[in-house]
């Protein structure tokens, strides 16, 4: 399985971002990597399976993941459903942290591993390039959507540390 930490300042709101990457469904109109994306299952807007097609160069693969969105929290956790598809493992974590100046700090995590070999040689070699687009595709969508809060000088590293990110 491999594993990927990545630790982002976003000058924007912490409730806009959590809402950006809680809707699913637009995934496919902003990240290249991902087809095609629909909700099944959905007990409520915070509690749902995703269906989704990542598609890179010749490659399609097809899986579904179990979404949970906890607002207060401001965290989402998703995990390989009972029917991963192309997925051995999946742990995917998102945690939205407001700082001293109205920004964000976004942490991500990633564990994941596919169930044919040669594909999983694939995603071993190329994740922190993948999160990294991910994450890119996300600066980008927030970007278009949403007010940047002041860029008012703040000390990440401090913040994050105080964090205990």
């Amino acid at each position: 399985m491999v594993s990927v930490r990545l630790i982002k300042h976003l000058h924007h709101n912490a409730d806009d971002l959590l809402s950006l990457v809680s809707n699913v469904e637009d995934y496919p109109t902003f990240i290249n990597l991902i087809s095609a994306l629909r909700v099944i299952n959905k007990r409520d807007n915070d509690n749902f399976e995703a269906e989704a097609i990542v598609s890179y160069k010749l490659l399609r693969e097809r899986f579904k993941s179990k979404v949970e969105i906890d607002r207060k929290k401001r965290t989402i956790l998703v995990k390989k459903s009972d029917d991963g598809g192309a997925l051995r493992t999946l742990n995917n974590k998102w945690f939205f942290y407001e700082l001293s100046n109205g920004s964000t700090a976004i942490l991500f995590e990633v564990d994941v591993s596919l169930k044919a070999f040669p594909l999983d040689l694939l995603v071993q070699k190329r994740i922190n390039k993948y999160s990294e687009i991910i994450m890119k595709s996300f600066e980008k969508k927030a970007l278009e959507l949403y007010e940047k809060i002041s860029e008012s000088k703040i000390d990440f590293i401090k913040e994050i540390k105080v964090l205990g990110i």
